[in-house]
């Protein structure tokens, strides 16, 4: 179905929280029952600090054409980032054509969909109350202002007052959603600045958590002394010794929420929710109900065995390792192919490089030259159902992957993720789990990241590769004339030799030549002329051999030529024709007043095992100056 409608998500920390996963679960359950294709966009870290590793993984917001959806869900709630939720609500408002919901936020700029906190705590208070006939109860919540923090508080309230419990000075403390708040608390009861409280409700597992540990260590007993509930319920709360009572809130209706609201504002239609997901409470030891947990624990455990289990198989297996070692590109894709069995329950994974990934042009301090994607594309790993391979499409960057514009019979979501060093951008890769509703881990986290490592790895080395080839390239060459130094005719000459010896039907050529007169050129007309004078003979050595010969500058007006070619004698008397004309019209059209002129001698034969190269560059050497004591007798008479 081609023309199926598509909406983006922008969301955070995927690999870090339940929260997110819940989330996905109720974004792309209901997408997928109203026929939508779902992009994620999420970079595996979201922080608030804009460290280069930071700022490369935010590059994948610049991915999103806002042009190719018909909708967005942006999840403000799943950022740790103010600088980031600023970037993206930017461009939101940039866009207001652009029918798009926020999640769990009351931002009156957009559509928002709101989750009912206050009912959700009341029940965790209720709980302690009703359950456990427990009256002075304290209320530690997130940051004042705050409008989660603040449902939480209000949740508190409402319970206490219905049940005629007063609520003594100091027993609603606003803190944070993280562990200090709850230190500072514990030590506060502790030193009994604080009064002791029956219970202490907590607006999330982190600080419910933190808080249990440390009164425990400073003497309470939980539950004994003092009960413990806390609320926003994710994996934490079960793994921790006592496991703590919390409460899941329903956030994958929120997903599904979301969608809802999205498809209303994309057709102006209403549609039904492809389930009901309500909230409710997991008590556990921390207020002594843990007899009912015990089932709930044994689940977790299965799937942390699970876990275990993936997160075992990808450190026992050497793919960074592998990775680094390979020569080349392609060579290091197939690698990539050969470990994709190490992301779980996979089933589509795409590759997509910026064009030129590797160009030593862009080693330089400019970031602009390397930070970002780049207009053309190349998928260089397509891999669908679990089928495929390397390839080399190129696709302009606005379409975001090929396989998205497919026909396909049902709809598909595709998370998309940086490939990145610091802010070296090299692409993004793009991973689809098929029809099953899932969220990807801190494994392809990982997994990701020796790609990351690999292709820098690579590009670092292809640059000092090249700079080597540079190097050595003028190493042999000679930096007046541009023709081979003596380094690099003692470099080639060698395996020319090699080849003459080893061929049945070519010659070995050896070409000697000597500038005449350079010191007279020198002393009277300057070092400048002199160098004239030698390049003009480079020159036309250089131009007149046309089979591969090595043409070299050996002195410093001594010159090497050396050829493997089936030549005749006629070759050799055209090219010493040649050299000579060459020189002629030099100086006929010069303007110079003085003659560039040279001594040549050669030696081309058939050689075999016995001849030593040598040897033979001394016979030739000896005929260009038999030729130049001759030319000097010619001068002179």
């Amino acid at each position: 179905m081609k023309n199926r409608k598509k909406i983006a998500v922008l969301m955070a920390g995927v690999v870090q929280r339940a929260y997110q996963h819940m989330f996905l679960e109720g974004i792309l359950s209901q997408a997928a029952y109203l026929n939508y294709d779902v992009c994620i966009f999420a970079p595996f870290m979201s922080y608030e600090n804009e460290t280069e590793y930071q700022l490369g993984e935010n590059q994948i917001f610049d991915l999103v054409n806002y042009a190719v959806f018909d909708g967005i869900i942006y999840a403000p709630c799943a950022f740790n980032s103010c600088f980031l939720r600023n970037r993206i609500e930017k461009e939101l408002l940039k866009n207001p054509q652009m029918p798009s919901v926020v999640l769990e936020s009351d931002d009156s700029r957009f559509h928002c969909i709101m989750m009912d906190d206050i009912t959700g705590f009341e029940q965790v208070v209720n709980h302690v109350i009703e359950q456990h006939h427990l009256k002075k109860i304290l209320c530690l919540t997130g940051f004042q202002g705050n409008m989660q923090a603040e449902m939480r508080a209000q949740g508190y309230k409402n319970a206490m007052q219905s049940h005629g419990l007063e609520i003594p000075e100091g027993y609603i403390v606003y803190g944070d959603f993280w562990k200090q708040a709850a230190l500072e608390l514990a030590q506060e009861i502790a030193d009994g600045k604080v009064p002791q409280p029956e219970a202490v409700v907590c607006c999330c597992d982190t600080v419910a958590i933190t808080l249990c540990n440390r009164l425990i260590k400073l003497g309470y007993r939980v539950p004994q002394d003092i009960v413990i509930a806390s609320y926003d319920a994710g994996n934490d709360a079960a793994e921790n010794v006592p496991s703590v009572t919390t409460y899941v809130r329903p956030i994958i209706d929120m997903g599904i929420q979301g969608v809802l609201k999205l498809h209303e504002l994309i057709t102006g239609e209403n549609a039904e929710p492809v389930r009901i997901d309500k909230g409710y409470l997991v008590p556990a030891e921390s207020c002594g109900c843990g007899k009912d947990f015990q089932q709930k624990f044994e689940e977790r455990q299965k799937e942390i065995h699970e876990i275990e289990e993936a997160r075992k198989l990808f450190e026992d297996v050497p793919m960074a390792e592998r990775l680094n070692s390979v020569p080349t590109l392609n060579t290091l894709l197939g690698k990539i192919l050969e470990h994709l069995y190490l992301i779980s329950n996979f089933c589509d994974f795409y590759l997509c490089m910026c064009d030129q990934w590797d160009d030593i042009s862009k080693n330089s301090d400019k970031k602009e030259d390397y930070n970002h994607y780049t207009e053309k594309m190349h998928l260089r790993i397509t891999c669908t159902n679990q089928q495929g391979g390397l390839t080399d499409e190129v696709f302009p960057l606005e379409d975001l992957l090929p396989a998205l514009h497919a026909d396909r019979e049902k709809p598909r979501a595709y998370y998309f993720s940086p490939l990145h060093f610091n802010e070296r951008c090299f692409g993004y890769t793009v991973l689809g789990y098929g029809e099953k509703i899932r969220a990807y881990d801190a494994i392809y986290h990982n997994w990701t990241r020796n790609l990351n490592n690999a292709f820098e790895f690579m590009r670092v080395k292809n640059n000092f590769n090249s700079i080597n080839q540079r190097l050595f390239s003028a190493s042999v060459r000679d930096t007046l004339t541009g023709i081979y130094n003596r380094h690099g005719y003692q470099h080639y000459s060698d395996s020319i030799f090699r080849k003459a010896q080893t061929s049945e039907n070519k010659k070995l050529l050896l070409f000697a030549a000597d500038l005449d007169g350079l010191k007279i050129i020198n002393d009277t007309y300057g070092h400048l002329e002199g160098d004239n004078a030698i390049s003009v003979i480079a020159n036309a050595l250089n131009t007149c051999f046309s089979l591969n010969e090595i043409c070299a500058r050996t002195g410093g007006d001594e010159f090497l030529v050396i050829g493997c070619d089936d030549y005749t004698e006629e070759d050799l008397q055209e090219y010493i024709q040649y050299i000579h004309d060459f020189l002629m019209q030099y100086n006929a059209e010069s303007g110079k007043p003085y003659q560039v002129e040279v001594s040549l001698g050669y030696v081309c034969q058939k050689v075999g095992e016995a001849d030593q190269l040598q040897t033979l560059m001394d016979e030739a050497d000896s005929r260009m100056y038999e030729n130049k004591i001759q030319r000097k007798k010619n001068r002179k008479s």
